[in-house]
C-alpha cells in the first residue's frame, strides 16, 4: 500500500539533491555581488587599483627595461601620452582603448603570465569611468 510516508521516502534524495543546489547557488550568487560591489567604477582608480596590475605585468617591458614601441606605463601622464602606436588609452571609451584590447586579445604581456579575468575587468571599468587617478 502506498503511503504518504513511502512516498516521502521516495523522493527523499531529491528533497536533500534540491536543498543543497539552492544553498550553493547561493553562496556563489553572493561571491559574485560582492566582487561587483569591490569593483564598482567610483572606486577603481590608478595608484591603487591599475598601477599595481601595470606593474607586475607590463613595467619590465615598458617602463624599467625599456620602453618597447615607446610606451610607458609607469605614470598616468605616459600612458596618456601613448607610444609609437598612438595614445594607449581612450578614457571613458574601453572599446577604443589599445592598451585594454592587446590585453583582452592575450597578444599582451607576450611573455610571462596573463592577466587574469579580475584584472581585466578592472581596468575596463576603470578606463569607462574617466581613467582617474
Amino acid at each position: 500500500m502506498i503511503t504518504w510516508r513511502t512516498t516521502a521516502r521516495a523522493f527523499k534524495p531529491y528533497i536533500l539533491t534540491s536543498w543543497v543546489a539552492i544553498i550553493h547557488a547561493s553562496c556563489i550568487n553572493t561571491k559574485e555581488n560582492r566582487t561587483v560591489q569591490f569593483s564598482s567604477a567610483s572606486t577603481v582608480k590608478y595608484s591603487t587599483h591599475i598601477k599595481p596590475i601595470l606593474d607586475k605585468h607590463c613595467i619590465e617591458c615598458h617602463g624599467i627595461e625599456g620602453t618597447e614601441s615607446g610606451l610607458d606605463l609607469r605614470t598616468l601622464e605616459s600612458i596618456l601620452e601613448g607610444g609609437e602606436s598612438g595614445p594607449s588609452i581612450i578614457k571613458n571609451n574601453p572599446n577604443e582603448s589599445l592598451l585594454l584590447n592587446l590585453i583582452e586579445d592575450q597578444l599582451m604581456p607576450p611573455e610571462g603570465e596573463m592577466l587574469r579575468k579580475k584584472q581585466i575587468k578592472t581596468i575596463r571599468m576603470w578606463l569607462r569611468s574617466g581613467a582617474s587617478a
